[in-house]
């Protein structure tokens, strides 16, 4: 259930934006908009404190969706020249994920009662993707 519901918030945040790096970017800010109002789901998906749990395979495809229309617009931003040709690798989305869900926990962890708008470390997103960008600029 908590992966359609992040699914259906990161696919509206989506729908306005340009296919490739606009909407990767908005892709990676929606989540963390999402985490915020939903912590305890976001704690379940992206950390699994449970020992031993594996979710389903139904479970899991919405997560693996989101996962792939980050490769589609990886590949969309290069072809495009928006991004490096490096850009499309599985090494620049682990480490567009890593950057994103740094600030998402550092923000979850050190300012639970924030906001996505007020947070201290939501605040550095922005400023952290323009970081992930100007490492695979063309």
């Amino acid at each position: 259930m908590g992966n359609v519901e992040l699914s259906r918030y990161v696919d509206d945040a989506r729908l306005s934006r340009v296919p490739g790096l606009d909407q990767l970017l908005e892709q990676s800010r929606a989540i963390i908009r999402w985490s915020m109002t939903e912590p305890g789901l976001a704690a379940l998906l992206f950390w699994r404190p449970v020992p031993g749990f594996e979710p389903s395979e139904a479970a899991f495809a919405p997560a693996r969706a989101i996962v792939d229309q980050a490769r589609e617009d990886l590949a969309t931003a290069v072809a495009r020249g928006e991004l490096s040709p490096g850009a499309d690798s599985e090494d620049a989305l682990r480490l567009l994920t890593s950057v994103v869900s740094g600030i998402g926990s550092q923000q979850m962890s050190n300012e639970p009662g924030a906001t996505y708008e007020t947070g201290s470390y939501t605040g550095l997103l922005d400023d952290a993707l323009q970081m992930w960008v100007r490492h695979y600029s063309p």
